[in-house]
């Protein structure tokens, strides 16, 4: 149930039935390689928050916040990006109006990897009111490794391989969930290596002093099936966080 498509009449007599979660994705705006949509974030961000929400129940989708911390991807063309403090701002005052309305709790959901210093900075302003009602999904090598363990267990592909921004598992995500936004003929191998080196690399450096053509892994060979897979992985993360959430806050726990 997306948030965004009630009316606030709606909205209102079903927060007086029961209590209702929130799910806030972000996104953002920034080159994911030749063969990929400046919004990719966005999309991934808004099909797992979706996933999620109608697996837990009692749950709506909150817009996506389409434009996160991108700085290290200036060098491409059409990236816009905010600094983390302001991310942050937005953040904070997203989640202060959604739960000063009614909403039991609040669950960031990020599609980008430069988010998560914003989002564990949240954290630390929220008023502390709200702070036990807020949950924040923002451990990305515990994501990143949910998506190469499904690469490397069921798809025999290795997690270099795979990679991360613009590579196999972001590409083999957008095939069943907008595949008219992916042009697979323009798709280029670009960094192959660890991890842990591309993203140092990344942070300090920017992505086009790692790879030229804005991809980290080899998106050729991508497939819908191993989206829904790769889908699957970052989801049950969501979910079994929610879950915990919920039965540590005393909330009803999901069938």
């Amino acid at each position: 149930m997306r948030l965004g498509e009630m009316s606030w009449t709606a909205l209102g007599e079903r927060l007086e039935k029961s209590p209702l979660d929130v799910i806030i994705p972000l996104g953002a705006f920034e080159q994911h390689g030749p063969h990929l949509p400046l919004d990719t974030d966005t999309l991934i961000a808004e099909a797992v928050a979706d996933r999620a929400a109608r697996s837990v129940g009692e749950c709506v989708v909150s817009p996506c916040v389409p434009i996160g911390a991108s700085s290290h991807h200036l060098a491409f063309p059409g990236t816009a990006s905010l600094s983390n403090k302001t991310l942050m701002s937005v953040i904070v005052e997203v989640i202060q109006t959604l739960l000063g309305h009614g909403f039991q709790s609040a669950y960031l959901v990020t599609g980008h990897a430069g988010n998560v210093g914003a989002m564990a900075a949240v954290m630390a302003e929220l008023d502390p009111g709200h702070h036990s009602r807020v949950v924040s999904f923002d451990d990305w090598p515990a994501q990143r490794d949910a998506v190469h363990q499904v690469a490397e267990t069921k798809l025999d592909l290795h997690r270099e391989l795979v990679g991360t921004h613009g590579g196999h598992f972001e590409t083999s995500i957008l095939l069943p969930i907008a595949p008219h936004r992916v042009n697979m003929a323009s798709a280029v191998a670009g960094h192959v290596g660890p991890a842990s080196e591309a993203s140092a690399k990344l942070r300090s450096e920017g992505m086009a002093a790692l790879s030229p053509v804005g991809v980290i892994g080899d998106p050729r060979g991508a497939t819908a099936d191993a989206g829904e897979l790769y889908l699957e992985a970052l989801v049950s993360l969501v979910v079994e966080g929610i879950e915990v959430h919920r039965r540590r806050s005393n909330q009803r726990v999901a069938p």
